[in-house]
């Protein structure tokens, strides 16, 4: 419930603060007082949209706080890491001129879309020209489906529906995409299979680049390797060392102290001896084709054409041909992908129209029900005879069924009932409405209605019915009514006044509660205008219910 408002600049409103009660409350004043500030204030800090004119004059800024209590938002505050303070929940939200909005629910700071999702959760406002939530048709379902409490049926249909959609969507995008598929095949066919053919290794290029440069150099390689060859082996280096090593062992057989000498070179001898044996080795094994550095010379042009083609890497080009490989076989899999698409397609328009029939017969089943729960309600606001019933029409497939649902109403017994747009003035649609809240006070989770003079374009009679509704209504809901009727003002539990006055500075707006003597004489107000007199308030006093 709405406990209370907090207004500072609000157009003519310097500030006000003004404290609600649970039942039914009442707003009374004046025409042109200033009572669609309230409205509009509330609908502010609701996260409504608002304009910068609503700013009053000579201030930088309008703000306005209300003070609520509900549990019945803790989840989606703490889903939004919005502390909770045992239903309490303070709202606010500051406008300034140059467009600026700033928001707070319980000192964190929102935004203006979080603040309108969490006020649509605390308050509904209704008004005379503001009945849309009956004149929509696509919301009739919805007061269907929440008076048959189809909540269950409708998360099974919904389940089945979306995987019957992304089914869908999927065959569509492999029927919309042949072409460009059978294009990427024949595509990816032809790189796989060029990279294929080129039988490619990580490190081949490195090898072939090597063997490219001793191929190149083929002529020096053998002329250097034999020279170094000849002057190593016989009558070469080796003999001379040989020479040499025999003279100082011959030494070393005079003086011991040349031993040493005769140590290193037979060591130097035999390393000579075997430099020679391999460089020998090396001559054996540089035998060069003339043909083969052609041959290493176009394998690298491939090599170099791939790179260039695939922009990168031997292993890049492995990698991007794995890759493709994986690409083709799913993209040739289509008619096997197709066909279990096609099967899963059909199973699930099977499971959903089971889904739907369920629903659709809930639906029928409690129509005629709460047709006739309207019907009494409507009764009871003066509109006896109404007939009232719901319309099914089939439609394809949606979030909410294979069925469109219209409420249709007839305030004449002698017409078939029609819509109600087409046939209900306002007042009537004001009571329509009054109706529905009254059959759904048991289960509806919003705790405030405000009523913007519903009661416009109803007097007597109707309007005593009216009153005696909402003096029911509020015993489940906490109501607010902005009202000009008597009947309705004396009906409250609690009563605020809206004035307008002047002041050296200008009008200015006021709301206050009233206490016994000034309820009387506000009602009497609303009787007789400004001619109050002793008939007036007698009569004030006996709506009242303070003198027989």
């Amino acid at each position: 419930m709405l406990i209370g408002l907090d207004i500072e600049n609000i157009a003519v409103i310097e500030r006000a603060s003004i404290e609600f009660e649970n039942g039914l409350n009442v707003v009374t004043g004046e025409t042109g007082a200033g009572k669609t500030l309230l409205i509009n204030s509330l609908n502010m800090v609701l996260g409504g949209r608002t304009a910068k004119d609503l700013i009053r004059e000579g201030t930088d800024f309008a703000r306005v706080s209300a003070v609520f209590f509900c549990n019945g938002i803790d989840s989606i505050l703490e889903e939004n890491n919005i502390p909770t303070d045992d239903g309490n929940v303070i709202i606010s939200r500051k406008l300034y001129r140059d467009g600026r909005n700033i928001c707070h629910i319980n000192s964190i700071a929102v935004n203006v879309s979080l603040l309108r999702t969490i006020g649509e959760r605390l308050v509904v406002i209704h008004g005379q020209r503001d009945s849309g939530e009956i004149i929509d048709t696509s919301t009739h379902i919805h007061f269907l489906d929440e008076f048959s409490k189809n909540s269950n049926l409708l998360d099974e249909y919904k389940v089945i529906y979306k995987e019957l959609k992304d089914t869908e969507n999927a065959l569509n995008k492999l029927n919309d995409d042949f072409i460009s598929r059978q294009n990427e095949i024949d595509y990816l066919k032809y790189q796989t299979t060029e990279i294929e053919s080129a039988s490619l290794s990580p490190d081949e290029e490195e090898v072939l680049l090597e063997r490219k440069k001793l191929l190149e150099n083929a002529e020096a390689i053998s002329l250097h390797s034999e020279k170094a060859y000849s002057l190593l082996a016989t009558g070469g280096a080796k003999d001379l060392l040989y020479d040499a090593m025999r003279e100082l062992e011959r030494l070393s057989g005079i003086d011991a102290d040349a031993e040493s000498y005769h140590s290193k070179a037979a060591d130097l001898y035999y390393e000579v001896e075997e430099l020679s044996r391999d460089v020998s080795s090396y001559l054996s094994r540089m035998e060069f084709s003339p043909y083969e550095l052609r041959d290493v010379n176009d394998r690298l042009d491939i090599i170099n054409t791939l790179k260039r083609k695939y922009n990168g890497e031997i292993s890049d080009i492995l990698e991007f041909y794995e890759t493709a490989t994986k690409r083709l076989s799913l993209l040739l899999s289509y008619d096997e992908n197709k066909a279990e698409l096609e099967e899963k397609h059909q199973k699930l328009l099977m499971k959903i129209e089971g889904a739907a029939e369920r629903l659709s017969l809930s639906r029928h089943k409690n129509a005629q029900i709460l047709s006739e729960k309207l019907a009494f309600e409507l009764s009871q606001l003066d509109m006896s005879g109404c007939r009232v019933e719901f319309s099914f029409s089939p439609i394809p497939y949606g979030e909410n069924g294979n069925e469109a649902v219209e409420l249709l109403i007839s305030t004449d017994p002698m017409q078939s009932p029609k819509p109600i747009a087409k046939i209900a003035s306002g007042g009537e649609i004001s009571r329509v409405m009054l109706a529905i809240k009254s059959v759904f006070s048991d289960f509806d989770k919003i705790p405030t209605l405000l009523f913007d003079e519903i009661d416009t374009g109803v007097s007597g009679r109707a309007a005593e019915k009216i009153a005696n509704k909402m003096k029911s209504l509020s015993k489940s809901y906490q109501l607010i009514c902005v009202t000009h009727l008597p009947v309705i003002a004396s009906s409250g539990t609690h009563h605020l006044l809206i004035e307008k006055n002047m002041t050296d500075s200008g009008f200015k707006t006021t709301i206050r509660a009233l206490n016994e003597n000034e309820r009387i004489s506000e009602i009497a107000r609303i009787i007789s205008g400004d001619n109050i007199n002793e008939i007036s308030l007698k009569n004030a006093s006996q709506m009242l219910g303070l003198v027989q």
